[in-house]
């Protein structure tokens, strides 16, 4: 029988984050690494304290069963903790299934499922930024 693998992805702004979660026999294996590294050693604190948040608002449903490898790129340090955010609870509404955890994540932030809508304006002529305009000088 082959392994179940749930793949998902996040983005916030230019960072993309795309996570794959797979079954494990042992609670050794069910890891949750970060680009290579474990979640428990990621630097800053406060990125790692978001990224940690889906994990934690469901620890009553979920039984660290799973080893989650994810990739991110682009954006900043907070950009791509918040695109790691999330991937995995993405990830873990997909493998638990329930309505339930759905709810917990819309009660406590409802862009860890469906992301932010928002976007950087773009640039128009006349100025060096979307709203900014250049100076004029009389004298």
């Amino acid at each position: 029988m082959a392994k179940k693998i749930i793949l998902t992805a996040g983005k916030r702004r230019t960072a993309i984050a795309r996570a794959r979660l797979m079954k494990t026999k042992t609670k050794e294996e069910a890891i949750i690494r970060i680009n290579g590294v474990p979640i428990d050693q990621v630097e800053p604190i406060f990125a790692r304290n978001i990224m940690q948040e889906p994990v934690l608002l469901a620890s009553k449903l979920y039984k660290n069963d799973l080893a989650v490898k994810i990739r991110v790129s682009g954006g900043g340090i907070i950009s791509q903790a918040q695109a790691v955010r999330m991937a995995l609870a993405r990830g873990l509404y997909q493998y638990l299934g329930t309505q339930e955890i759905r709810d917990i994540y819309n009660a406590y932030d409802k862009t860890m499922i469906s992301g932010d809508v928002r976007r950087t304006e773009p640039k128009k002529y006349g100025g060096k930024g979307a709203r900014a305009r250049f100076q004029k000088s009389y004298r």
